[in-house]
């Protein structure tokens, strides 16, 4: 009974297998005789279409599978990027180099596992060392090449820490050492240039910031002795000019506008404008005044000589007058009269006051601002599911108005205006939902690998509607089975037969243009054969079918 049951689990495999290799056979004999059907150019078409469609697939494939890379140090010079692909290659961390042999990229997973790779071996190590420099000494070198390497190790260190620095790529410093000496004439300040690759724009902060931090490094450099250059020119890292110091004062008096209203108007609902207009020349005024009324005594010189009623000696000269204790005779006294003399001059002047002012450029004529508020967003309903806006009140607008002018320092002597205007925003009508459409887009261009995936998939579709579709279509074409002449039949009955089957083989409604040339082709073909092999039977054949017709 077992082997019953086996002979037939055999015989039934044995004729399934033929059944396979039968339909193989048929399918190979209909695949050949529809290439040969085909012209060249058209077969040349079919092959083109199979190797687009397999270099598509292919292509997608790599894409869908490729790991994403990130940079891990870009850059770089020959010699760095030669001993960072040793690491990494030593480490088993795949990694892709650019054309230009400056950039290495590696897997987003490999990342963090490469950084600490090339940071523990120390790399890159080009570029110029900071105080390195000095971690060997130099028995042989002089106080001038002690000098120079100060120097070097000086610029390294400042190149390293503002290559630190977010907005900078890398940074290129020279600096010129001060020279003292004895005569003043000689003496000569320290300056400074900084070279700067940026990724982004910098602020007049982080300028100023890079300035200062040059300038603390070297001794009697001023920060207004650096100078700041742009290795790509696309920002003006110098002394501001007089149009963009006044941007610079306009905007800052819009941010302390809108700093000082939207807290009180509502985020969003304060819009607003400022003009400064500045005096660029200068002014010197020299004020002398004089008060008549008002009389100072500048100097003042007295002389005064007073003489008179005073003695004099008299009597005869002799030794009478001229000895000791000896009484002098009389004779009558003899005096001058009275002698006064006074003089006085003086030096008067009125009051003067001298008055000196000096102005100098930049300074603000006048100030003109506008400025708009929105209207009052308040909710109604049960749940404040409504939203109105209603016009603010009239203190609410003089509020507004003196805070706007204690903003900007309004002055009236000045000439300054300040509009504060109460307009309702378009915004205020409420914007439309957006569609799913937009809201697709919008998340996708969020992701980068989103956006990654569905552009693949979007390739993938269209190359199965307009390459893998018409390439099916036409390999179903290629394998549909071709009825032919089969010569171990009668070749008497044999015509006949497949003449009635002609009509049933005739579906050229159906079919496309090329399937219809193959098909009229197949039977012109089995047609000729026969009328060249049977050429009576095919004269026999006409003859009955003109009889038959009528004719």
């Amino acid at each position: 009974m077992s082997e019953t049951k086996h002979e037939t689990q055999s015989a039934t495999s044995t004729s399934l297998v033929a059944r396979v290799e039968k339909n193989i056979d048929t399918g190979a004999r209909a695949f050949r005789d529809r290439l040969r059907a085909f012209s060249g150019r058209q077969q040349l078409g079919m092959l083109a279409s199979v190797a687009l469609l397999l270099a598509a697939t292919g292509g997608m494939f790599y894409l869908i599978f490729k790991p994403d890379m990130r940079v891990l140090l870009s850059g770089l010079e020959a010699k760095d990027a030669q001993q960072v692909e040793q690491e990494l290659g030593a480490a088993g961390i795949s990694y892709e180099l650019s054309p230009d042999g400056t950039t290495i990229r590696v897997p987003a997973s490999d990342l963090n596992k490469a950084r600490l790779e090339v940071a523990g071996k120390g790399l890159p190590s080009s570029g110029r060392l900071g105080f390195a420099l000095f971690d060997k000494p130099n028995w042989v070198g002089s106080e001038f090449d002690e000098k120079v390497n100060y120097q070097r190790a000086l610029e390294g260190e400042l190149e390293r820490t503002i290559g630190s620095l977010d907005s900078v790529q890398s940074a290129r410093v020279h600096i010129v050492m001060p020279h003292d000496s004895m005569f003043t004439d000689e003496q000569r300040a320290a300056k400074a240039s900084v070279m700067l690759k940026l990724r982004h724009r910098l602020s007049d902060d982080e300028a100023a910031s890079i300035r200062n931090l040059v300038a603390g490094a070297v001794d009697t450099l001023r920060p207004d002795q650096v100078t700041l250059v742009d290795a790509d020119g696309r920002q003006s890292l110098g002394p501001k000019s007089a149009e963009a110091q006044q941007a610079a004062y306009e905007q800052a008096l819009t941010d302390k506008l809108l700093a000082t209203l939207e807290p009180i108007a509502g985020e969003g609902n304060v819009r607003a404008s400022v003009t400064a207009d500045f005096d660029s020349g200068s002014e010197d005024d020299l004020d002398e005044t004089y008060d008549p009324t008002n009389v100072a005594t500048l100097s003042m010189q007295r002389t005064e000589a007073n003489s008179g009623g005073q003695t004099q000696p008299a009597g005869v000269p002799g030794t009478a007058s001229n000895a000791p204790n000896v009484k002098p005779p009389v004779y009558p006294e003899q005096t001058s009269g009275p002698q006064s003399t006074r003089q006085e001059s003086g030096t008067y002047a009125v009051s003067k006051h001298v008055r000196h002012h000096v102005l100098g450029p930049g300074r603000v004529r006048r100030i003109t601002a506008a400025i708009l508020i929105n209207d009052r967003e308040v909710t109604t309903g049960a749940k404040g599911a409504r939203v109105v806006w209603q016009p603010r009140t009239t203190a609410e607008m003089q509020q507004l108005q003196m805070l706007a002018q204690a903003t900007v320092g309004f002055d009236s002597q000045r000439g300054d205006q300040v509009t504060v205007e109460n307009l309702s925003f378009l915004a205020n009508a409420g914007q439309p939902q957006p569609g799913l459409a937009t809201r697709l887009l919008d998340r996708v261009g969020s992701s980068a690998t989103l956006l990654r995936f569905a552009l693949l998939a979007m390739a993938f579709l269209l190359g199965l509607i307009f390459i893998v579709r018409p390439v099916l279509k036409q390999m179903q074409q290629w394998t549909s089975p071709v009825h032919t002449l089969t010569a171990g039949e009668s070749r008497s009955a044999e015509l006949p037969a497949h003449a009635g089957e002609m009509p049933l083989l005739d579906h050229t409604e159906s079919l496309s243009e090329e399937r219809q040339q193959a098909h009229a082709q197949v039977l012109f073909d089995k047609v000729a054969e026969y009328v060249r092999k049977e050429p009576a039977q095919s004269a026999r054949l006409l003859q009955s079918w003109i009889h038959t017709s009528g004719l």
